[in-house]
């Protein structure tokens, strides 16, 4: 039996393997990418407020009130000190405001009353602060000219007529790119389990004590016969990860990865599939049992998915254990596909950091196969 037969017999015996894998990333894959949402609307939250007025409501004391209810949910109901007290407390209420008397002339004659506030802890409150503020403000500024106080209302009201609109610039819609980017992360888990689980039961089958006796007295020189192993292994990694790829069609649907995006994906995927190969190339040499090489892609696998963001996004680890993470190549992966999602155009400044990723997880292979070969021709001199 030639030596690519025997692999891909012994591959073929484990497929069984090979489904699980890609089952768990069919099932758990697709949680993932349904899991959270994005949008692209925005909406101003109205902090509530509570007004006691101790002025007329004529003037600017009138307009202020008005722009308070227009821009605030105005609660009622809180004469109590002890019940406004507790609603600061539990910040049912954000934000306390008292108008002094004689509020509407004394900014009518350019004076500064002062407004007494009580907040709550907490964004609302600072965000009501800022309403409030952009009223007195403006007001002050015009009481200075010595307008009559119909001119200065008519004024103040005029000038917070204009607003402010929120839009997203971006020609990128997140909610399709953050799907992919969620299915490619996940898959570090497939690709590391199927790669590393079967080129290790392979290698370790040909390393077999008998196999090896056998393969020295056979017309095929060793050289040569590794040389096609390591073609093989290339072969079935490629073959892996388009595996992997057309099925990310078939999730995600055609239109979302026929683009320059899923371009992108794709590459890093594929330079992720050829480091993965060389850590299972690593483990081959180091580790011969079934049992130890299981337990050592289940560490690789899935210690690399937790630390590195495949699971559990990376924005919400700790800094860490991200800090932990540049050590491992996954990390560089997963943040070239965060940063495939966000690219809005396609030129050097948005592609090189993706690229600059991509080459790091090469330098990641390199290393490997550096590592692997020193470990060989050291068990090679003890031998």
């Amino acid at each position: 039996m030639t030596v690519s037969k025997a692999f891909w017999k012994i591959a073929l015996k484990n497929i069984g393997t090979i489904i699980t894998y890609t089952v768990i990333l069919i099932m758990f894959g697709t949680m993932n990418i349904n899991s959270g949402s994005t949008t692209t609307t925005y909406e101003a939250e109205k902090p509530s407020v509570v007004v006691f007025n101790h002025d007329e409501k004529v003037g600017v004391t009138k307009s202020f009130i008005e722009y308070l209810e227009k821009n605030t949910e105005i609660e009622d109901g809180y004469e109590d000190n002890d019940r406004l007290k507790d609603a600061l407390f539990y910040e049912n209420v954000t934000l306390v405001v008292e108008i002094p008397e004689n509020f509407h002339q004394d900014i009518a004659l350019g004076k500064n009353p002062e407004i007494k506030t009580r907040s709550s802890a907490g964004y609302a409150a600072e965000l009501a602060k800022v309403v409030v503020n952009r009223y007195l403000t403006i007001a002050q500024a015009y009481s200075k000219i010595n307008l009559s106080e119909v001119d200065l209302t008519a004024k103040i009201d005029k000038a917070l007529e204009s607003s402010s609109e929120v839009e997203i610039q971006t020609v990128v819609d997140t909610s399709k790119y953050s799907k992919p980017t969620r299915y490619f992360s996940f898959a570090n888990y497939t690709i590391l389990a199927c790669v590393i689980t079967i080129i290790c039961l392979i290698m370790s089958s040909f390393n077999r004590l008998e196999i090896r006796k056998r393969n020295l007295v056979s017309k095929i020189e060793l050289k040569r016969m590794n040389l096609i192993l390591l073609r093989n292994c290339c072969l079935y990694a490629v073959a892996a990860w388009a595996f992997y790829v057309l099925l990310g069609f078939v999730v995600l649907g055609f239109d979302t990865l026929w683009n320059m995006h899923g371009l992108l994906y794709a590459a890093n995927a594929l330079v992720f599939t050829t480091c993965a190969t060389t850590i299972a190339y690593l483990i081959s040499r180091v580790v011969f049992s079934s049992g130890a090489i299981n337990g050592i892609m289940n560490v690789v696998a899935l210690g690399s998915s937790f630390l590195c963001g495949a699971f559990v996004p990376a924005a919400y680890l700790p800094d860490s254990v991200l800090g932990f993470a540049h050590i491992l190549p996954s990390y560089y992966y997963i943040d070239a596909n965060n940063q495939i999602m966000e690219i809005q155009n396609y030129d050097f400044e948005t592609i090189w950091p993706i690229v600059l990723n991509m080459i790091i997880v090469f330098g990641f292979s390199v290393a490997f196969v550096v590592i692997a070969n020193i470990v060989s021709k050291k068990k090679q001199r003890v031998a």
